[in-house]
C-alpha cells in the first residue's frame, strides 16, 4: 500500500509539470522614429577689438614711458619675456585647434540630425 501511494504522489509531482499552462510567447517589435531637428542656431561671427602692442626695449624705454604719458591713458606697463610670449602663443594656437574641433563636432552632429551639411 505504502508503494502504491508513493507511486501516485510520484506520478501526480511528474503529471503536474506538464497540466500547468504554457507561458505565452513575447513578441517584440520596433517601431522607427524620425530624428527630431536641431533647432540651434550658429552663433554670431566673432567681433575682436583691436588690441595695440609696443615693443619695449632698453633702447627705446624712454621714448615709450613718455609717449605713455603724452597720450594721458594712464602709464602701465604689461610686460612679458621671450618664453612667456611663446608660451601665450601655444596657448592661443591650442584654444583655436580645440576650437576647430568643436567646430567639426557640431557639424557632424547638425549633418546626422538634419541630414545637410551647413555652410
Amino acid at each position: 500500500m505504502k508503494k502504491v501511494i508513493l507511486l501516485l504522489v510520484g506520478v501526480a509531482f511528474l503529471a503536474g509539470c506538464s497540466i500547468t499552462p504554457k507561458t505565452k510567447q513575447v513578441e517584440v517589435t520596433s517601431i522607427p522614429t524620425e530624428k527630431l531637428r536641431l533647432s540651434i542656431p550658429n552663433p554670431e561671427p566673432l567681433e575682436l577689438r583691436d588690441v595695440g602692442w609696443v615693443i619695449v626695449t632698453e633702447a627705446n624705454i624712454d621714448e615709450v614711458w613718455q609717449m605713455l604719458k603724452d597720450d594721458n591713458e594712464g602709464v602701465a606697463l604689461f610686460a612679458l619675456r621671450h618664453g612667456d610670449y611663446e608660451r601665450l602663443a601655444l596657448n592661443i594656437k591650442d584654444i583655436r585647434a580645440q576650437i576647430g574641433e568643436y567646430i567639426v563636432i557640431l557639424k557632424q552632429y547638425r549633418e546626422y540630425y538634419e541630414g545637410d551639411t551647413p555652410q
